[in-house]
């Protein structure tokens, strides 16, 4: 009886607390939809506002329709969609959790969760999230039954810089098969395949997508990107005008359209699509934000800086996505000029969101930009531990170990230069004729001649017509062969000299650059003939290395000698 009369009092004190629990969480859910309560607002009115990502609307939609229907688990899922996209992901994890604590099985909910641990680079914990919402897609059979669910879950894993592409493209063919009458099924698997750079298999899946709703504009503004992003305009404009004729005020052909013209380098009417698209979606600093990280993907960086810059002036709430674009930005557009006030703001910047934002929240391309930042100013040591820090976070990043070998270079670690560099190689999917001049430098520099050697042949074969190879190579051999043993350094120097000038009326335009080095050619190959006791060869040398460098001591000197 006193076990009974116990466990009574247990479950009681459970049910309590249970109560309880349940009653913090509608309030926090009443704090997170603040209270909104707009007209007789559906599910689909929510997500047509997100489809012309007008965020904010979006966001009271759900608020609203959270209020009355508080167990509405896809509710929350969309309240954490609205938020992630206005960049307020701690607002969208409060909306997740929330909504599994009310509704824990909806699998959108934990799709959410993992979409921004990816963003955050956790795969290993996104993955998880990932899984509980693949369980919840399934029947007792294990067989696959929720499409929606496949969906946000194939949607989230194309989040972040470390995508689960695979995995994403086998779960929406699970979603296909489940429901091939699905416009988001079919969009969603479009969009999947985009990522994969598969743009056939991409096509297929929006044509379906318009064969199934051709009036929806959606499905003709993302095949419009897939012609975009291989250049192809003519198909990419096409396909913009039909997502215009279905819906003239779509936004997100708007901004698709300002991406179209950005490639292209149309930024005046790049940044009139985006007013338009503003006009269309919403005015705000995420949407402002949107359009200067299409420019910095475009590799615009310039224009990118101006346009985060205006997202910046117009930003209430400090933003930490804002602000690291800004940081980023300012240190790729001071790279095209080299312009150190602009690294000077850049760094103060990343100084200041590395001040500000939680140590969980920083991300591996932080540490990479402030090590950048501190390197173009003069904190070459500081660099160095936040660049590998980077590395340390992301294995990916192997780009980072070029900056690393730069930095050793500028300190005169030139063996440290030269095994950075080599790292990087060994991991790089294609060597560039500029991968090897570089290492061919830090190997020159590390006293590493056979190697360095053969790194700059292998850009005398690829492009004959790069005289700076020819004319370091020379200088490798030249240090290789100091005895003058053979004749290679000699016809090395003859050779860059000859490809130099090949192009006089190129030649005459860098004249003032290339002379010091054409000088110092003729220079060797004075000293060449006078080692060799070849008089009026070496004289013949010396000066044609005063006619390029009137200073040139050495020519100077023998020219006295051999009178």
């Amino acid at each position: 009886m006193e076990k009974v009369v116990a466990h009574n009092l247990t479950k009681n004190y459970l049910i309590y607390k249970q109560k309880e629990y349940m009653k913090r969480l509608v309030l926090l859910a009443n704090i997170l939809i603040g209270g909104f309560a707009l007209n007789a607002q559906t599910l689909n009115d929510g997500l047509k506002s997100l489809d012309f990502e007008k965020f904010e609307q979006a966001r009271n939609i759900f608020k609203s329709i959270i209020q009355k229907e508080p167990a509405n688990g896809e509710a929350y899922y969309y309240l954490g969609q609205a938020y992630n996209s206005l960049f307020k992901p701690d607002s969208a994890l409060i909306s997740y959790n929330t909504g599994i604590a009310i509704a824990p099985k909806t699998p959108q909910l934990y799709a959410g969760l993992g979409e921004l641990l990816l963003e955050d680079n956790k795969t290993t914990e996104a993955q998880a999230q990932f899984n509980k919402a693949i369980a919840l897609c399934k029947n007792k059979k294990d067989e696959f039954v929720n499409a929606k669910g496949l969906v946000a879950i194939g949607s989230g894993m194309l989040a972040g810089e470390n995508k689960l592409l695979a995995q994403a493209s086998a779960l929406m063919e699970e979603a296909y098969n489940i429901s091939k009458e699905d416009y988001d099924v079919l969009t969603t698997a479009g969009d999947v395949y985009l990522e994969m750079a598969d743009g056939s298999k991409a096509a297929t899946f929006y044509n379906r997508a318009t064969v199934l709703d051709p009036n929806r504009p959606k499905a003709f503004a993302k095949i419009a990107l897939i012609w975009i992003r291989v250049k192809n305009l003519q198909v990419a404009k096409e396909a913009l005008d039909t997502a215009f004729a279905k819906d003239p005020n779509y936004a997100t052909a708007f901004k698709n359209q300002a991406e179209f013209y950005s490639v292209q380098r149309k930024f005046a009417l790049a940044k009139e699509s985006y007013k338009n698209y503003l006009k269309n979606s919403e005015v705000s600093s995420a949407n402002q934000l949107r359009f200067a990280l299409i420019l910095f993907k475009a590799k615009e960086y310039a224009e990118a800086l101006t346009n985060v810059e205006e997202a910046k002036a117009n930003d209430k709430t400090n933003n930490i996505y804002i602000n690291r674009l800004y940081a980023y930005s300012c240190y790729e557009a001071g790279n095209l000029k080299n312009d150190a006030p602009t690294f000077q703001k850049g760094l103060t910047a990343m100084e200041t969101l590395m001040g500000k934002v939680a140590v969980e929240k920083l991300t591996a391309g932080d540490f990479e930009y402030l090590g950048k930042l501190q390197s173009k100013t003069g904190k070459d040591s500081l660099a160095l531990i936040n660049l590998n820090k980077a590395l340390s976070l992301d294995a990916n990043k192997t780009d980072v170990k070029v900056e690393i070998a730069k930095i050793y270079n500028k300190q005169k670690k030139y063996t440290e230069a030269a095994l950075t560099y080599e790292e990087y190689l060994s991991t790089a999917k294609k060597v560039t004729l500029i991968d090897n001049f570089n290492i061919g430098k830090y190997y020159n520099n590390a006293k590493m001649y056979g190697k360095a050697d053969s790194a700059f042949a292998k850009i005398n074969v690829a492009k004959p017509d790069f005289a700076d190879a020819w004319y370091q190579r020379a200088n490798v051999n030249a240090s290789m062969d100091s005895l003058l043993k053979n004749t290679v350094a000699k016809e090395l120097f003859e050779k860059y000299i000859e490809v130099v000038t090949a192009d006089t009326a190129a030649f005459n335009k860098q004249k003032a650059s290339l002379s010091k080095n054409v000088a110092s050619s003729y220079d060797y190959l004075g000293y060449y003939f006078l080692q060799k006791d070849m008089k009026n060869e070496c004289k013949a040398m010396y000066r044609k290395a005063l006619e390029y460098d009137p200073s040139n001591k050495n020519a100077i000197e023998v020219l006295k000698n051999l009178k």
